[in-house]
């Protein structure tokens, strides 16, 4: 058992505690700021949330609201976390008085994971607006209030305060009384304590990035557990002469902000606002994803279809040391992977991007659910013809499939609808949907029918007559979720 050296709302914390001690039950128990609340346990709530300030490899700090019931304490090495009472001013803030102006809070009891939410948003360093202070918020479900008052005490917020349209640093929401002082001294803080965490692991151990599978499957073991941590958003996107490098670290939100991929892959940062929420985007890992081997992995899906290579590193060497494999023969089977037990996913190689992509998640919920079926379509097109065209689908096989025979059809060949329908019936033959809690194998059938023609429809609506788009007995059209 090491000890942890850590702040919380300006105070510094030197504890011995086991690495995998769950954060929420720190704060709560350990330290007694009780407005942290125990909702879920399973990041879908937001109660529970915090912001968790660390220094980036570039020297920057960076502010991420997270789901605290899904943190092991190890992470916290180094950082700065601040709870609602960390916001203290002695009066409501105006975001906080917003709220309460709007009657935005009865019980009170989402309230403070709202207030942490939004103000991580302001701390982003994005421009700021309605619709991202809006879509900050996707975690935090409010069972008593009523949406319409929180949206206006948000907007409320934001004209008031003057942040539409602005990147807000420290010292202007400090200004504007958004956050205490003590802010202002944090970043000198934390280059005190400093420290690049390797990336490494050990051979021995469990290893924990993002947690927001492990610690729902496992959680009361994990205190017990040795751990192999490695930091979420510890390590960036790269370059290399023929593609990118995306390390297993890269968070969901890493993934849908990157300006790379955001020109490579135009309407990225739009189409991957369903997968997750913010507070879980800011911790769910590329390399979890993987490994988690499910069916209907939104990212499996996506670097699947990007024609994507699996780097796999043998643990406690260099990262120079690996096994590069297709992304597509890593899943052998349900949750059977290529991945031998010394082994670990180090990073993920992308090629050049085609011409075209399109990504779609159809679920319950349009935000914050697993897919009914999810797929995601790459290709180029040469004097008229499709070419390196990939097609991906998730929920309709044992793993996530890409539709060779389907792909096969329509290589070389013109589009049209006559083209996309006959593959649709290839591709009727090719998946193997099952019934489950998501919906029939018959109706995710269809479902995948009409996402295939969907796919061409959003790329080239000019070209193609929407009279097509539906299948027989398919109802799914209107409440398809576009991307791309």
């Amino acid at each position: 058992m090491e000890n942890l050296s850590f702040y919380v709302n300006g105070q510094a914390c030197i504890i011995s505690l086991p690495q995998g001690n769950n954060t929420l039950d720190f704060l709560r128990k350990n330290l007694g700021l009780f407005g942290t609340k125990e909702g879920c346990r399973e990041g879908e709530c937001g109660a529970c949330t915090v912001i968790v300030a660390r220094i980036s490899s570039s020297m920057d700090i960076h502010f991420r609201a997270m789901a605290s019931c899904l943190m092991p304490l190890g992470q916290l090495q180094g950082c700065h976390v601040i709870t609602i009472e960390g916001l203290d001013l002695g009066y409501a803030n105006p975001l906080q008085q917003a709220f309460i102006d709007r009657g935005a809070s009865q019980c009170g009891f989402c309230t403070p994971g709202f207030i942490l939410s939004l103000t991580a948003y302001f701390l982003s360093g994005q421009i700021l607006s309605l619709q991202g202070a809006l879509n900050s918020v996707d975690g935090n479900i409010c069972r008593c209030t009523g949406y319409n008052s929180i949206h206006r005490a948000i907007k409320d917020t934001l004209e008031s305060c003057g942040l539409l349209g602005r990147k807000a640093d420290i010292k202007y929401l400090v200004e504007q009384k958004l956050l205490p002082s003590y802010f202002l001294k944090m970043k000198e803080l934390l280059l005190h304590t400093f420290n690049k965490t390797s990336s490494i692991p050990s051979t021995k151990g469990i290893i924990l990035a993002g947690g927001t599978d492990l610690y729902i499957q496992r959680g009361d073991e994990l205190p017990q557990e040795d751990l192999n941590l490695i930091i979420p958003e510890s390590e960036e996107i790269s370059l290399s002469h023929d593609g990118l490098i995306l390390p297993a670290s890269l968070t969901m939100e890493q993934l849908r902000l990157n300006p790379q991929l955001n020109k490579q892959y135009p309407g990225l940062e739009e189409a991957l606002l369903v997968v997750a929420s913010p507070i879980l985007r800011n911790r769910a890992t590329l390399g979890g994803n993987m490994v988690n081997a499910s069916p209907i992995a939104d990212t499996a899906v996506l670097l699947l279809s990007w024609d994507a290579k699996i780097r796999l590193s043998p643990k406690n060497s260099s990262a120079k040391d690996f096994r590069q494999i297709p992304l597509k023969d890593f899943f052998l089977d349900y949750k059977k992977l290529d991945l031998k037990p010394h082994e670990w996913v180090h990073s993920f190689f992308i090629p050049p991007p085609t011409q075209f992509w399109n990504f779609k998640k159809i679920s319950k919920r349009e935000r914050l659910d697993i897919a009914s079926c999810n797929s995601a379509i790459s290709f180029n097109r040469k004097n008229g013809l499709i070419t390196q065209l990939s097609i991906t689908f998730g929920g309709v096989a044992p793993i996530p499939l890409l539709a060779k025979k389907t792909m096969a059809y329509m290589e070389g060949k013109s589009l049209s609808w006559q083209l996309i329908l006959l593959a649709c019936e290839i591709l009727k033959e090719e998946i193997a949907p099952i019934d489950d809690s998501r919906g029939s194998g018959e109706y995710k059938g269809l479902l995948a029918q009409a996402i295939l023609k969907n796919h061409f429809l959003d790329l080239f609506p000019d070209e193609l007559d929407s009279k097509f788009l539906s299948v027989p007995g398919d109802e799914t059209k209107d409440n398809l979720v576009q991307g791309g």
